[in-house]
């Protein structure tokens, strides 16, 4: 008796072992398919849109670069020293702040409706430079060099005496 109960140990064994590989195995199966059920490609997908928010998320808070504007410019047009001198705007934004610095250290001036009066107190060339303010971003569109004139005397005409016989 002793053998046929040690043979039936080790059919026992051999049974027990077998069952636990193929509960393993069939474990496996039930994981690997269900990872490619419905609701785990979800997960997947709420993944990417969530990158993808990130992602514009970003460009919604990179530098305001893309605000338009810029100095009408004309090579012909010289402002005069004591003369007011008109500087215009074309293609700006609504919302966005435009500010002018005329070049002669006086600071900035702000664009209203596109256009902005200016006086120059002395000749020279000055580096004009177009900023514009949006959403607390800063940004320089333009900067340009400009000629600043003394304007030409007015001819002095003499008028002869006036003789009173």
């Amino acid at each position: 008796m002793g053998k046929i109960s040690q043979a039936l140990g080790q059919k026992r064994e051999v049974i027990l072992l077998v069952v636990i590989a193929v509960a393993g195995a069939v474990g496996l199966l039930i994981l690997q398919f269900a990872r490619k059920t419905p609701a785990s490609r979800t997960d997947e997908r709420s993944m990417v849109q969530s990158g993808a928010q990130k992602s514009n998320a970003a460009a919604l808070s990179a530098p305001i670069q893309t605000i338009t504007g810029d100095l009408v410019v004309r090579d012909e047009e010289y402002p005069e020293v004591g003369q007011p001198f008109t500087f215009r705007m074309t293609n700006f934004a609504q919302g966005a702040t435009y500010e002018l610095d005329p070049g002669d250290g006086s600071g900035r001036r702000a664009f209203q409706d596109g256009t902005l009066q200016y006086t120059y107190s002395r000749s020279g060339d000055f580096q004009i430079t177009l900023w514009a303010k949006y959403e607390r971003q800063e940004v320089k569109l333009k900067t340009i060099t400009k000629r600043v004139k003394v304007p030409p005397r007015p001819e002095k005409v003499e008028i002869a005496p006036f003789i009173d016989n």
